[in-house]
């Protein structure tokens, strides 16, 4: 696993967040951990030097659900939140990577 992606894991840890989900949830063989706020790309991948291996994924919901995260594809694994749009319209937590 991508040492950024743990050190964001652990980041949204202590701030409190619970997963709300973890699994596959497209049967590719993914573990993905999905909680309930958003993440600001940019902030995020500067703070916890996530590089061009980590890659960042977002749906926008306009067939079914809705999604946004990090994840790497060497390992399948993934940290997902809202869409940016919808955690933003509805008064999620943004993730930037400050305290």
């Amino acid at each position: 696993m991508n040492n950024g992606l743990q050190q964001l894991a652990a980041h949204l840890e202590q701030l409190g967040f619970k997963p709300l989900y973890r699994g596959d949830p497209y049967g590719a063989g993914l573990d993905w951990i999905y909680f309930d706020c958003y993440f600001h790309e940019a902030a995020v991948r500067q703070r916890f030097g996530l590089g061009p291996d980590v890659t960042y994924t977002a749906y926008d919901g306009r067939v079914a659900g809705q999604e946004a995260g990090f994840y790497d594809p060497s390992t399948g694994f993934g940290l997902m939140g809202h869409h940016p749009d919808y955690g933003r319209n509805n008064g999620k937590a943004e993730i930037t990577g400050a305290a």
